[in-house]
């Protein structure tokens, strides 16, 4: 028994990582890989990133963000040379909370109770994006990519699970079988900043094949 939960992925973090995923194929993002490590993976070392850091996830999306390192932007005082600034920090929330929202929305359980427990890295990250805002636009930006993301996560749920089975039984995936599964379940096929944020706003279109989370 000890063995089987060693090598067992959990259905959560398939869930959570899947999130994150289909938020960067909807914003036209590359992706490079997609990966849920059972706890024996954990246990047996760290994970190597593309550009060779080491961390110790239970789960992982290496994929592009629009905005490289917040925090070098702020500290730097870089804010002025991004065209467009508020549209790619409103991109990357939406990179930032889709796993935690999808996270939330299969256990039950307020988003709040995730980003605190092994959300922590992407509360971090949502952090920085929105300290890049002005100190009034935080709190509305930060309601709205929360918001966004479940709107997303509610249209392409169905898409989110086959995912999320796919990851739990295989562990990783590379980011490019990913991006077809992901054309080839919801007939669409993103481009680079072709999907309008602000679509998010409003309740999407359900077809027959769609069924909200639980």
């Amino acid at each position: 028994m000890k063995n089987q939960c060693h090598n067992a992925r959990h259905r959560w973090v398939a869930v959570h990582e899947a999130g994150h995923a289909l938020a960067y194929w909807w914003n036209g993002q590359g992706i490079h890989s997609v990966a849920v490590r059972t706890k024996a993976e954990i246990i047996a070392g760290p994970w190597v990133d593309r550009r060779g850091r080491e961390s110790n996830p239970g789960g992982i999306v290496e994929a592009t963000d629009f905005i490289g390192s917040p925090s070098l932007i702020r500290e730097c005082r870089l804010h002025g040379m991004y065209d467009g600034l508020q549209e790619m920090v409103a991109r990357d929330l939406l990179h930032a909370f889709s796993g935690p929202v999808a996270e939330a929305l299969h256990r039950g359980v307020d988003l709040e109770w995730v980003l605190y427990a092994g959300g922590r890295s992407d509360w971090q990250h949502a952090s920085e994006l929105l300290a890049l805002l002005p100190d009034d636009d935080r709190p509305e930006a930060e309601r709205l990519a929360i918001a966004r993301c479940r709107e997303l996560m509610r249209h392409y749920w169905p898409v989110v699970q086959v995912l999320a089975s796919v990851l739990q039984d295989r562990g990783v995936v590379d980011g490019e079988e990913v991006e077809r599964l992901l054309c080839a379940s919801t007939g669409e096929h993103p481009s680079w900043r072709g999907n309008d944020v602000s679509s998010l706003d409003k309740p999407q279109t359900w077809g027959p094949d769609h069924a909200q989370p639980r």
